[in-house]
């Protein structure tokens, strides 16, 4: 994994040069002009911040809530040829979720009583998800009609703000290792101050121009690189931001 994060570092960054060359080097004419299509986004996210795979501690899920998750763009995309072109901007972004899952062996650690415990929980674990972010996208776009285009590349976010909390209930810790005392607990965790401040993965969508000036697109976001830091011991497993984004766009 390791390895494909930094080869999807590199990739996003020579494509992320390429891209912004490809938008500001030029005459600026009027022929050169019609090369560039501005556009406002507005969109919800639906999705999860989740292990790749349902992990064995994870026994079931006992509810799911992708809550309201807003996003604002504002994007550039200019014409290469008659077909492709290159497309970048601004998005201003929430990634939210809620669940409540039961859980056996699970590794975390929490605040119990004043104190905080880490050790191995079986019972319920309820979580809540809130990450605010500054994402920019790297995109290649094929246009496949007059009114269809696709676009894959990549993104690059930067964490504004974020919030990764609950609650760990009906059940009970054990303490240090599997084979000490069961502890009953209804205790709460934080890993906020935990999240790594930088995000980035891939980015794979289509947009239809239903009429003049307005559009709708989906955009399928899949982070590369993991919630928290390697060195993150808190709960066993890596997690990662997978995102549907749904909206509308204006294009002057």
């Amino acid at each position: 994994m390791k390895k494909i994060e930094k080869y999807t570092m590199k990739t996003l960054k020579k494509m992320g040069l390429a891209a912004m060359l490809s938008l500001l080097i030029g005459t600026v004419s009027e022929a050169e002009a019609k090369k560039y299509e501005f556009s406002v986004k507005a969109g919800i996210n639906i999705g999860g911040t989740s292990p790749m795979g349902l992990p064995a501690e994870i026994r079931g899920i006992n509810s799911y809530n992708p809550t309201l998750s807003f996003s604002l763009e504002g994007s550039v995309k200019r014409e290469l040829t008659e077909k492709w072109g290159v497309m970048t901007g601004i998005r201003l972004e929430t990634r939210a979720m809620e669940t409540d899952a039961q859980v056996k062996n699970y590794q975390i650690r929490l605040l119990n009583d004043g104190r905080y415990i880490e050790g191995i929980f079986t019972g319920d674990v309820e979580t809540k998800v809130k990450n605010d972010y500054v994402t920019i996208p790297i995109l290649a776009v094929y246009d496949i009609s007059k009114r269809w285009d696709l676009k894959f590349g990549g993104f690059l976010s930067f964490l504004t703000r974020g919030d990764f909390s609950g609650t760990a209930k009906n059940g009970y810790i054990r303490e240090g290792n599997p084979l000490s005392q069961k502890l009953n607990v209804d205790a709460t965790y934080d890993f906020s101050e935990d999240i790594k401040k930088f995000n980035a993965g891939l980015e794979l969508g289509a947009e239809f121009v239903a009429y003049k000036h307005l559009s709708v697109y989906g955009d399928l976001t899949w982070s590369l690189t993991p919630l928290f830091p390697g060195d993150f011991t808190a709960i066993s497993f890596k997690m990662y931001n997978v995102y549907m984004n749904l909206g509308f766009a204006y294009v002057f």
